[in-house]
């Protein structure tokens, strides 16, 4: 379930990781690559997709909110803008050639603008192949390239890789967390309490309800 989020209720989620990149983006000091890592269910994407809005929204608020209502906010939060490019594994992994197709995308002028964004889903699911062939990538990163590696394992990630990124730790969710978040989001009150004692996934507990 893909849940639209703002940047508050995010914030309510993983308030030290939004405080750090709200100070970075005020900073104007976006770094080029990003891995987020924590358990399911953390907002990882989520976040990872907030802070592609704000590099492209037209009515950014207060320099790090997107507007959430321009054309660019509404297309990411659709999933179609063209300089936004998500890789999940293939099957069980993310292959060499998913990382090749992903090159040659990224290395054309942006189709809108001078951003583009790539997010890899499970990143720790790289082969070998696609490993060494994103590092290669995050050596030399090209203008304007923004990378999000979303992972719930850091250890099967190459050092090397790690090395080059701005890692940030998404916590666990608190159950009292869980429960608003699940009765924000349509879950019956009484029945909001179990589905926190059973995951401290949101998704996880959305998709028990």
């Amino acid at each position: 379930m893909n849940l639209i989020k703002t940047w508050d209720q995010l914030e309510e989620l993983q308030p030290t990781v939004l405080k750090m990149l709200k100070n970075s983006l005020v900073k104007n000091r976006v770094a080029h690559a990003y891995l987020f890592e924590g358990i399911r269910g953390t907002g990882k994407k989520e976040i990872a997709l907030l802070l592609t809005k704000v590099l492209f929204c037209e009515s950014i608020i207060d320099r790090y909110k997107p507007c959430e209502n321009c054309i660019n906010c509404r297309r990411i939060n659709n999933g179609n803008h063209p300089d936004v490019h998500i890789v999940e594994p293939d099957g069980l992994s993310i292959k060499g050639n998913q990382i090749e197709e992903l090159q040659k995308k990224i290395k054309k002028k942006g189709i809108e603008s001078w951003n583009k964004i790539y997010l890899l889903v499970h990143a720790d699911k790289m082969t070998i192949k696609a490993s060494n062939s994103l590092l290669k990538f995050l050596e030399e990163p090209n203008p304007g390239t923004v990378a999000f590696l979303l992972t719930e394992q850091p250890q099967r990630i190459l050092p090397t890789i790690l090395s080059r990124c701005q890692v940030l730790t998404f916590n666990p969710l608190t159950p009292q967390i869980i429960i608003q978040q699940l009765v924000e989001n349509g879950v019956e009150p009484a029945k909001a309490p179990l589905l926190a004692q059973l995951t401290n996934s949101l998704d996880e507990a959305l998709k028990l309800n």
